[in-house]
């Protein structure tokens, strides 16, 4: 067959597609970030904002305000397809997220989660197909860290359970102890105590009694404060962990003791401030590697034609908190959890387990 007559043609559509390439990637990349910028959370999505912008570099950030509502999360994600974003990052709040997937999928726009930990998003993304990725730790990582901890450090010793009676206390502790008994290990002492007291000096004398020197503790870091103290001032010697509540400021008069040990997530404790990765609060980390995935498939996208969504499926990223890659579900790999003791000032990396 004689091709000859047929040449110009080709050259023509080739240097047309090469055309629309070029101008593909001359197009800046839009970034959604959607958090709240207005009521009562809107401290955490300056949070937010603030990772996502010290990473984006030449992308284009295009932010809208989710309010922490299914409404706010409705309109955010209409903005994102009006201002035709490429990708989305951030959502604090379930509802604002449950909300918006459905108008990003439609719009083929993936989203990002630095936030939202409840396991039903990633249960509706394997039902109806959202396009939805989870930076953020799952609902079960804070407990199952815990748990892993004690298997690893105290497996052969006694220790106790105490909680403050919270939703998050009381929830935290029979979730730890339900994991733990699955692998035959029940702690000799579970108590209870009074949250905001002054002097827990009743809850050390039980402590005492019981004969246990190690004790996971699960309330506010103020009243672990307290605790610590008043059983350092009864001679007991004891060991003290905690869960992601001792990174939170305390409003107590009782500085946190040098010791005490948090399981929890290294996106709240080992962010290293360098010229590619400034110091940031909350979910700024999570937010900035968020933002770090999306440009890079973005520019793989772009790169390849390939789909923003088979890239992130399929794909590994490296961000300035290691390498990335989701699992089937949709879940970052990432090993968030690890033990941190307070050396007086600050929460430092205490070994691997």
């Amino acid at each position: 067959m004689n091709l000859r007559p047929f040449l110009p043609a080709l050259a023509c559509l080739l240097a047309v597609s090469a055309s629309v390439s070029a101008r593909a990637q001359e197009q800046p990349m839009r970034i959604g970030v959607a958090a709240p910028s207005s009521g009562p959370y809107a401290a955490l999505g300056a949070q937010i904002l603030a990772g996502a912008r010290s990473v984006a570099g030449n992308a284009e950030i295009v932010s809208a305000d989710t309010q922490c509502s299914a409404e706010g999360g409705m309109q955010a994600a209409e903005q994102f397809v009006r201002d035709r974003a490429d990708i989305a990052i951030g959502f604090l709040c379930t509802a604002a997220l449950h909300a918006a997937l459905p108008i990003l999928k439609g719009a083929n726009i993936p989203a990002l989660d630095v936030g939202v930990r409840a396991d039903r998003i990633l249960t509706r993304r394997e039902r109806d197909g959202t396009l939805v990725w989870r930076i953020a730790p799952a609902s079960s990582a804070e407990a199952e860290a815990i748990a892993r901890f004690v298997r690893t450090r105290w497996s052969g010793a006694a220790f106790a359970i105490v909680e403050d009676g919270s939703s998050y206390g009381r929830d935290l502790a029979d979730t730890v102890r339900a994991r733990l008994e699955e692998d035959g290990l029940r702690p000799s002492f579970v108590d209870n105590y009074r949250p905001a007291e002054e002097k827990q000096f009743a809850l050390a004398r039980r402590i005492g009694q019981s004969g246990v020197t190690r004790v996971l503790v699960f309330g506010t870091r103020g009243d672990i404060a307290v605790i610590a103290r008043d059983a350092a001032a009864s001679d007991l010697g004891l060991t003290i962990a905690g869960g992601e509540s001792l990174l939170d400021e305390s409003t107590g008069q009782v500085p946190l003791a040098p010791g005490i040990i948090a399981v929890a997530s290294g996106f709240d404790v080992d962010w290293t401030p360098s010229e590619t990765a400034p110091p940031l609060e909350g979910y700024g980390t999570a937010a900035a590697v968020a933002t770090e995935v999306a440009v890079e498939a973005l520019r793989r996208s772009r790169s390849s034609g390939g789909s923003i969504a088979d890239i992130l499926n399929t794909d590994s990223f490296d961000t300035s908190r290691g390498a990335l890659r989701f699992d089937g579900t949709g879940q970052a790999d990432l090993a968030t959890f690890r033990p941190y003791r307070w050396d007086g000032a600050r929460f430092l990396a205490d070994g691997e387990g």
